[in-house]
């Protein structure tokens, strides 16, 4: 298993809206839990497939077969960026794509807004998928894992399932962009108290008997 850093970008209306997430103990929801009054494991478990992350990857604003809404509506899924490398072959040469610059093409609105609010988090990820385990995030952007094509693999794209716990969640930072030609510059930040280092996780270790 390995602590994967990630950054969440958010289009909100206010830092308020911003200190809130950080406040309310909820942590980062998916919009699937965000829409529940109370959350059952069962319920939880039968969303989490396979097949759900390809339609949260692939077909986010198609319409779901299993409730007649948009996927983007009931996915238990959420997008982090870690960023990734593109691979150009007509150039003979890789291409560093940054999770600070997807976070903010999200926490704009895909550049419709002038400010973003970006959240710094951390998730673990295994070696390989694992649809079901809702405390492990799947590392879609990783070809190795998951082989299958997709458009949006430059993304860096790693899913959290339900949500991000609020004390795995280190605190945000506010952007905006400024000046002529147009440049993303951090305007604050903030510290979430709760949170808890990465640090303190190790390997497994075996009971004793």
């Amino acid at each position: 298993m390995i602590v994967q850093w990630c950054l969440r970008g958010l289009r909100l209306s206010s830092p308020a809206a911003a200190d809130q997430i950080l406040t309310s103990g909820s942590g980062l929801l998916s919009n699937w839990a965000r829409s529940q009054h109370r959350v059952y494991w069962n319920e939880v478990t039968a969303k989490l497939t396979a097949v759900a992350i390809d339609r949260h990857v692939n077909h986010f604003n198609d319409l779901d077969p299993d409730s007649s809404q948009p996927y983007n509506a009931v996915t238990p899924f959420i997008s982090l960026t870690a960023g990734t490398v593109e691979r150009l072959p007509g150039l003979a040469t890789n291409k560093s794509r940054r999770a600070l610059d997807t976070a903010l093409w999200f926490g704009s609105g895909f550049g419709a807004s002038d400010t973003a609010y970006v959240f710094v988090c951390w998730v673990i990820v295994g070696p390989r998928p694992a649809p079901g385990v809702a405390s492990m995030a799947e590392e879609v952007r990783d070809l190795n894992q998951y082989r299958s094509y997709s458009a949006f693999q430059t993304e860096g794209e790693v899913l959290a399932k339900i949500s991000v716990p609020d004390n795995q969640i280190r605190g945000y930072e506010s952007w905006q962009r400024q000046g002529t030609p147009r440049r993303w510059i951090r305007i604050g930040s903030q510290r979430n108290p709760r949170f808890v280092e990465p640090e303190v996780l190790t390997n497994i270790r075996e009971l004793i008997s």
